[in-house]
């Protein structure tokens, strides 16, 4: 069969270069509005600390973007979107139930479960994963069916798909942007603020999030009680480097209430003999559930100790 009459042929298969492009096109258009929506989503939310890490990220996508993209989005495209085309025609051509595109997107979801499979012999969680590895394929199927109608209303292939997504994926993410900023100067989203407690309501005893044994207890008198708190140990016989792994601190000390002079956040002080210099333990989570928090190693990517209240 021949499209009209260019001569050209029909492109049937799946692994045609038309649904190739269409796919990657549709993959590569999502991933930055994906990034608009989840910077968007975590204004909200208590950074840690870390708050430049999601604008950061933003920033790089859009600038390396131009370059990656269409790279992630033939490969997304090889190893989700078109399998499943595959299996879709199949059980369109063998069963004759339902549109083909129908049937791409219900097998989204066996080839999204065989890649969390994979995720999962490694350690990963499995249905989470699975069913968002299934959702980002939605979009490049449906744009896959799209094109193929296209061109056989035109009769011809379809050209500037490439530019034609990006300039979509461009204006929806501007309008994001633009929505943020208004909701934000309206009040509609709220940045986050942490909690202001009082030097009265942070006493008591906190513990690790993750792992109880962490404890501080911040007596009311001044004084604090240090049992498995990590601080980072200088090598002074290697000029001042972090020797790696934080220590852990066993001692009593004082502690007193102040600032973060980098988030301009309440923290704690707490001096202990022989643990290190003064750590400030910043104040975060809500006020109905506080948190402190401190970050020690590399300042690019932190590792960051929680402790949550304890009462009793």
């Amino acid at each position: 069969m021949r499209w009209g009459n260019t001569g050209e042929a029909r492109p049937r298969g799946t692994w045609s270069d038309v649904r190739m492009r269409a796919a990657g096109a549709a993959c590569a258009a999502q991933l930055p509005v994906a990034g608009m929506v989840a910077f968007t989503l975590t204004l909200d939310d208590d950074s840690r600390g870390t708050g430049g890490g999601p604008a950061l990220g933003l920033a790089c996508l859009f600038v390396f973007g131009p370059l990656l993209l269409p790279v992630v989005g033939l490969l997304h495209s090889a190893v989700l979107t078109l399998p499943a085309v595959g299996l879709g025609r199949l059980g369109a051509a063998h069963l004759g139930r339902g549109p083909e595109w129908a049937w791409s997107l219900a097998c989204l979801l066996p080839v999204g479960a065989a890649w969390a499979a994979c995720l999962a012999v490694l350690g990963a969680p499995f249905v989470g994963p699975a069913l968002w590895i299934a959702a980002s394929g939605i979009l490049p199927a449906l744009h896959v069916a799209y094109c193929r109608r296209r061109e056989e209303r035109l009769g011809r292939p379809l050209r500037k798909v490439w530019i034609l997504s990006g300039l979509t994926s461009l204006g929806v993410c501007v309008a994001l942007f633009g929505g943020a900023v208004v909701g934000t100067a309206t009040g509609l989203i709220k940045e986050y603020e942490p909690p202001e407690p009082t030097a009265a309501q942070l006493a008591g005893t906190w513990r690790g999030e993750d792992d109880e044994s962490v404890v501080l207890r911040l007596r009311k008198d001044g004084r604090a009680v240090l049992d498995g708190t990590p601080f980072e140990r200088f090598m002074t016989e290697a000029g001042g480097s972090y020797d790696g792994e934080p220590a852990r601190c066993h001692a009593t000390g004082t502690w007193t209430l102040g600032r973060d002079r980098y988030e301009r956040r309440p923290a704690v002080a707490v001096d202990a003999k022989g643990c290190g210099d003064s750590q400030l333990w910043t104040v975060g989570g809500t006020k109905a559930r506080p948190e402190l928090f401190v970050s020690f190693g590399d300042p690019d990517s932190p590792d960051i100790e929680v402790l949550v209240r304890r009462r009793g």
